[in-house]
């Protein structure tokens, strides 16, 4: 039977309005000229936008930085990877102070208002269903660069039976490639399928020769761009129109690269 490593932001959840709201809340912590409590609409669609390119959550806090200057989202699609350490630099801190601004202010939320926090990142259609119903013999693991209790609450919310142990968020300090490398050590001989919205992270995976045998699927409903999903085409990436088991386990693989 299959192993599944699926992606959650963008993959199996739909956070982009939650991760902008965040990254707003935490960005006002450091400038002064945002004191909105929550980024206006305007701003917030912008963000939705140029979510594609964003990695980590901390990274919202960048780019409503960008935004609030005025900076096109559509420009931010291709510049943002580069301009990353000179707005880290703008914040008096560093990436780990970052981040842990980032978590802190979503934890204050949540202990807050938790039903507001909760319905800002509702699941895919059909999720819960395929989640709760996994065919016996299917081991199914959530690889994310998400903080592993967000992941646990949200699934707990919605109801999703799901155990802890198998969520690999970005408390672990492993890369992805890491976790999957892990997954194929635990599981030998076993069909690995990586699902995962940011072609970026699946062009690090053909990068790796020793990671040639894992299944890649781009998830097209996700955060990513009608011109990555052509590139992915090209690359011989599966593209995934739905979360589905059955097309994940008979989809034709291409192992010649």
């Amino acid at each position: 039977m299959s192993v599944l490593a699926l992606d959650f932001d963008g993959v199996l959840c739909d956070s982009a309005r939650e991760t902008g709201i965040t990254g707003w809340k935490a960005a006002t912590t450091l400038w002064e000229d945002m004191v909105e409590a929550v980024p206006p609409q305007s701003l917030l669609e912008h963000y939705c936008r140029a979510r594609p390119v964003i990695e980590t959550g901390y990274q919202a806090i960048l780019m409503m930085r960008l935004l609030k200057d005025g900076e096109d989202p559509e420009a931010l699609l291709e510049t943002f990877p580069h301009r990353i350490h000179e707005v880290v630099e703008r914040s008096g801190t560093d990436t780990a102070g970052l981040k842990r601004l980032y978590g802190a202010v979503r934890d204050r939320w949540l202990q807050a208002d938790p039903q507001g926090w909760l319905v800002l990142s509702p699941l895919y259609p059909g999720t819960r269903r395929v989640l709760n119903a996994l065919p016996p013999g299917t081991d199914c693991y959530i690889v994310t660069t998400k903080q592993e209790r967000f992941v646990a609450r949200l699934l707990e919310h919605k109801d999703v039976r799901f155990d802890a142990e198998h969520i690999f968020g970005l408390d672990r300090g492993m890369s992805k490639e890491a976790v999957v490398r892990y997954l194929m050590a635990h599981y030998p001989g076993r069909p690995i399928h990586l699902v995962e919205d940011r072609l970026a992270t699946l062009k690090r995976f053909l990068a790796r020769p020793d990671l040639a045998v894992v299944r890649l699927h781009l998830a097209c409903w996700g955060y990513n761009t009608q011109a990555e999903r052509r590139e992915a085409m090209g690359l011989k990436i599966h593209l995934l129109t739905a979360l589905s088991l059955p097309e994940l386990a008979n989809t034709e693989y291409h192992s010649d690269r």
